[in-house]
């Protein structure tokens, strides 16, 4: 599928795995409105794809807040009907379930889970569900098996699967929606979780960026609302 002038919006486009996207989406032709919390980050990268002949356009945003996502897709909605979202902006905490507070249960879950189900919603309310469109929820491979010390984490990756599968069913064939599930990716979450590990081993965003952008593309066949599991 041909994606150049299409509008895309890209959560967690400050760094990592939502910056390589928003930056493959731009080679492509993508016009990237680039989401997070940190305006500098978007800024930085939204430079780097202007340098390139792209266009990127910045909207700090908290996808927790009903508030922001509305003005985000308004925003987005200058550049042109969405017609792709990457649902990536995620936080983590690596505790054993018993040191955990409800403060922190309740972040992770509000960013990793309501931040796909509040950007889903208005994507759809926007024109996405009368004229079509693809989803992709970047999951984690922590969204399919258990790792101690990351219960909030993946008990919110396994739901994200959840709401993709069921989310499939009510908009397919018009609406393609996918997850995407990573293994073990080099970008700074990881590093603060496991700083113990070698990073020399870890696949990179931008391998994980091809897979989402060739979701995109229709490259990839997979059935609505799967999983394409990048190990």
């Amino acid at each position: 599928m041909q994606l150049k002038g299409k509008v895309a919006v890209v959560t967690g486009a400050g760094r990592g795995i939502g910056a390589a996207t928003a930056k493959l989406l731009a080679q492509e032709g993508v016009k990237v409105v680039l989401a997070s919390r940190t305006r500098s980050e978007l800024e930085r990268v939204a430079d780097e794809i202007s340098h390139e002949g792209g266009e990127a356009l910045t909207v700090p945003t908290d996808v927790r807040s009903v508030a922001q996502v509305k003005a985000m897709f308004a925003a987005a909605s200058e550049l042109g009907r969405v017609e792709i979202l990457i649902n990536n902006a995620g936080v983590a905490i690596r505790k054993r379930l018993i040191d955990t507070d409800e403060k922190e249960f309740d972040n992770i879950m509000a960013t990793n889970v309501k931040g796909v189900f509040l950007c889903c919603r208005e994507a759809l309310r926007s024109g996405m569900l009368e004229r079509g469109g693809i989803i992709v929820n970047v999951s984690s491979g922590m969204g399919k098996m258990g790792f101690p010390e990351l219960s909030a984490y993946c008990a919110s990756k396994f739901a994200v699967l959840g709401l993709t599968e069921a989310l499939a069913y009510e908009v397919s064939p018009k609406v393609k929606v996918y997850a995407v599930c990573p293994g073990g990716t080099d970008t700074a979450m990881y590093r603060s979780l496991y700083p113990e590990d070698d990073f020399s081993k870890l696949r990179s965003p931008e391998e994980v960026a091809s897979a989402i952008v060739a979701l995109c593309k229709g490259e990839v066949k997979l059935d609505y609302g799967s999983c394409l599991e990048v190990y």
